[in-house]
């Protein structure tokens, strides 16, 4: 439930104040400074530097000071929708400026119209001077608003920026010992170093190439260097050397074909995103028959999006039922997406065409560096 509010929000976003808790706050701190107002006027009354009948008091404190509650929940609204930055400024110094045109307006024609009402002055001054008069109470006090919303607001993303980046590591962390784990297994192993035996007198060459993919695979899955986001290029680099051995375990029960667009190697992928992909559809898709099988890793720019999948012609799904979402490993996968890009990404396991699976990746392809991304 958690995962599916954040990537409604999209990762970028901080989700706006709720309405009761803004909507209490403004009406609770006006009030309060409307009793401090007339409890300073009161104590001048005491030393005779002011007069004032009790009432009256009352009456335009509370007034001017409940007529800002409104105006306080326009400011914390437009900061949220319209924040003052590099990006849109033009259009929320605009949003912001028409605002302030507003509520200097608006403040001065309700004085006006609750004259007889409130009794704001003995005399009621000229429009020109009632206008000057409202610049000179609520401008200063509009543009503290304004920037007392911009500060809550900053302080509020960059607490969801801490809490994101402390997720991702947490996932990236998960992800590192899941990897570890899957190629630590006994089996695995086993298997790997079998592979080794049965090569060291017929080929020497290839079990010291065999051993030595084995320690590429162990060392790149320690060493992430706390990078979310790799690029494409260093992500299959990371992924041949658990294909390597796979292919010397399976020897030509096991067929790689890669279909890679040159111009999306460069794009960021979370890293260790295609090792689980891979492995899925070895474990579940090729490794429990007998018959050759093959595996079809793609890449390639669809719009804005860069889309990986991996194919096999092996087991695949029962043919009847929900395609199942995928274990631990397809799991951490889907929440390290959810954290990073929000909506903008996503997995999908399906049927293969005639058999098999099919796992499909898709991020998006943008110029948001990483670090920006988690601060956003």
């Amino acid at each position: 439930m958690r995962d599916e509010e954040q990537a409604r929000r999209g990762a970028g976003e901080v989700a706006p104040l709720p309405s009761w808790a803004v909507w209490t706050g403004a009406l609770g701190w006006w009030l309060a400074d409307a009793f401090v107002a007339v409890s300073q006027v009161r104590i001048l009354q005491r030393l005779g530097e002011a007069k004032a009948p009790e009432e009256e008091l009352w009456r335009m404190s509370l007034t001017s000071s409940l007529l800002w509650v409104p105006i306080t929940v326009l400011c914390l609204r437009l900061s949220e929708r319209v924040p003052l930055g590099r990006r849109g400024g033009a259009r929320a110094l605009v949003a912001h400026g028409a605002a302030l045109l507003g509520v200097l307006f608006g403040r001065a024609a309700f004085v006006m119209l609750t004259q007889d009402l409130v009794g704001w002055y003995e005399r009621m001054p000229s429009v020109p001077d009632l206008l000057a008069q409202s610049v000179a109470n609520n401008l200063l006090p509009f543009v503290l608003l304004t920037a007392g919303a911009h500060a809550l607001g900053l302080a509020r993303r960059a607490h969801v920026r801490q809490r994101r980046a402390d997720q991702l590591q947490a996932q990236l962390a998960e992800a590192r010992l899941q990897a570890l784990a899957s190629q630590l297994r006994p089996h695995f192993l086993f298997n790997a170093l079998n592979a080794v035996a049965s090569l060291v007198h017929v080929d020497p060459d290839g079990a010291e190439r065999m051993l030595a993919r084995l320690g590429d695979l162990l060392r790149q899955s320690l060493e992430s260097h706390g990078r979310q986001e790799v690029t494409l290029r260093e992500e299959l680099a990371a992924l041949t050397p658990y294909l390597d051995i796979e292919q010397i375990r399976f020897g030509p029960r096991l067929q790689v074909a890669w279909s890679l667009a040159p111009d999306v190697m460069e794009a960021r992928v979370p890293f260790l995103a295609l090792q689980p992909l891979v492995e899925n559809a070895i474990r579940h898709g090729l490794a429990p028959r007998a018959e050759p099988g093959r595996i079809e890793i793609t890449a390639e720019r669809e719009g804005t999006v860069l889309r990986l999948s991996v194919r096999d012609d092996g087991m695949g799904p029962p043919p009847e039922g929900p395609v199942r979402v995928g274990g631990v490993g397809l799991s951490n996968l889907r929440a390290r997406l959810v954290t990073l890009y929000g909506p903008r990404a996503g997995l999908e396991l399906r049927r293969g065409t005639p058999r098999g699976a099919v796992a499909e990746l898709r991020v998006p392809l943008d110029d948001i560096h990483e670090g920006e991304r988690v601060a956003a």
